[in-house]
């Protein structure tokens, strides 16, 4: 759920960069198909985005993050004493409460979307429908605003005249010419994952304002009367039209339309305005997780060596080696197990240190105490190496957070499965465990 939480956040900020360049620098214009490409794409691309890495290394570090799916299954999970003469409470946290109520919000924007659909497809079978050039025509007895949806239009032509009705059909044809319906469906798509975030609907308001926008230029330009189509426009402003996937004659918006309407073409040259745009995708790009690529050569590649990794416990008199990585006799259950890693123990409270620069890619803040790895740390290196600590009392270091090496990141104590307070410390490469001896020093331990 955190992954989600850090996408929706990337994902809101991208939006909220596009909205806001759309309101300060397009919206006034008159180029409104290029407004309504110009919001689609900034809706999917804010949702793509965030999804994209800008490294090269991904793919290692990837196969080093396998400490935490193999968490579930790992020779430590194995350990735990349970006692079968009780019964465990379920315990509901805070991960829980909120993916059940992002899941019920999902369900209710879905199911809403769902009802308006079933909906229109009901008044279509409940009324008459007639054949008219490309559109259908569905004609209600209810007095209401004429509506359409792809290439149905919905309206009542016992109470518009002769020359509305032309109008009418006219910009009705055009919403579904330019396939309109198809841009309210992906925005109710796209709101049904992201109904929490207040920019998305933004997005959908200046969507729909975009789509009268093109369909009343396009009718004015071919009937070439302003003032007639105006008229039409405020004769049916008390209407009222209720469907979230419909694109109506006329809604809230129509002293919008008729100020558009009146507004002179802007030039051309204002496409160059689009230009912006490229710093505006640099700082999006910039806000996420993006690191710098590198040369790929293999001759100038630095060596894994055990030079390049320090111990994470400084030797003392009180400091020692318990266990290393192999085949041992488990302590606690007493039979041979192979051990992934190296123990060394410490007094409670001695500082754990970073064995070299990286990320902190994995913190568990939910352990149980007593089992399993307890508190424990996972942090990504360069070269496909990843290091984990556990068994931890506390941390010093954030999810996410960037650490040098020989910065403390945590202390030793007895969090997990444990017979005293101790350090279990694993290191992989390239998502395969290794000895941790291969690269660092233990023995003036």
């Amino acid at each position: 759920m955190f992954d989600f939480l850090l996408y929706s956040i990337k994902s809101g900020l991208c939006l909220t960069i596009f909205y806001g360049f759309y309101k300060l620098v397009l919206a006034k214009e008159t180029h409104v198909k290029r407004n309504r490409f110009f919001l689609l794409f900034a809706v999917l691309f804010s949702i793509l985005l965030p999804l994209i890495s800008f490294s090269f290394e991904h793919e290692q570090m990837a196969k080093a993050s396998q400490f935490v799916w193999e968490f579930e299954n790992s020779i430590e999970e194995q350990f735990i004493v349970e006692n079968t003469n009780s019964t465990k409470p379920l315990i509901l946290d805070l991960n829980f409460w909120l993916i059940l109520f992002y899941t019920l919000g999902i369900c209710l924007v879905l199911g809403r979307l769902i009802n308006n659909l079933i909906s229109i497809f009901k008044i279509i079978k409940a009324n008459e429908v007639i054949r008219h050039g490309d559109l259908n025509l569905v004609c209600l007895k209810e007095v209401q605003s004429p509506y359409s949806f792809f290439n149905y239009v919905f309206l009542n032509p016992s109470i518009l005249s002769k020359t509305q009705n032309k109008q009418i059909l006219l910009h009705e044809s055009i919403h579904s010419k330019q396939l309109h319906s198809i841009d309210l469906l992906i925005i109710e798509l796209v709101k049904s994952i992201f109904w929490f975030n207040p920019i998305i609907y933004l997005f959908k308001r200046d969507l729909l304002e975009v789509h009268e926008y093109c369909a009343d230029r396009a009718c004015v330009k071919k009937e070439q009367n302003k003032i007639d189509y105006q008229q039409c426009l405020l004769q049916h402003m008390e209407s009222k039209m209720n469907l979230n996937l419909t694109s109506a004659f006329n809604s809230s918006l129509t002293l919008k339309r008729i100020k558009m309407i009146k507004k002179s073409n802007t030039s051309v040259l204002a496409h160059l305005k689009l230009i912006l745009i490229i710093p505006v995708l640099i700082i999006s790009m910039l806000s996420f997780d993006y690191t710098e690529l590198k040369p790929n050569n293999s001759e100038a590649e630095v060596l894994v060596t055990e030079s390049n990794y320090m111990s994470p416990i400084k030797p003392s008199a009180e400091v020692r080696v318990t266990s290393t990585y192999g085949k041992r006799m488990h302590p606690i259950k007493k039979k041979m197990l192979f051990h992934k890693g190296i123990d060394i123990a410490a007094p409670k409270g001695t500082p754990i240190y970073a064995i070299a620069d990286g990320l902190v890619k994995k913190r568990q803040d939910n352990h149980v105490e007593g089992k399993a790895y307890g508190r424990f740390l996972i942090i990504e290196h360069e070269k496909g190496v990843a290091s984990l600590y556990s068994q931890m009392n506390s941390y010093a270091v954030k999810l996410g957070e960037k650490v040098n090496r020989g910065d403390i990141i945590g202390y030793v104590g007895t969090s997990g499965i444990s017979t005293g307070p101790h350090l279990h410390f694993e290191i992989k490469k390239n998502g395969k465990n290794i000895d941790p001896a291969e690269l660092i020093d233990f023995s003036r331990l």
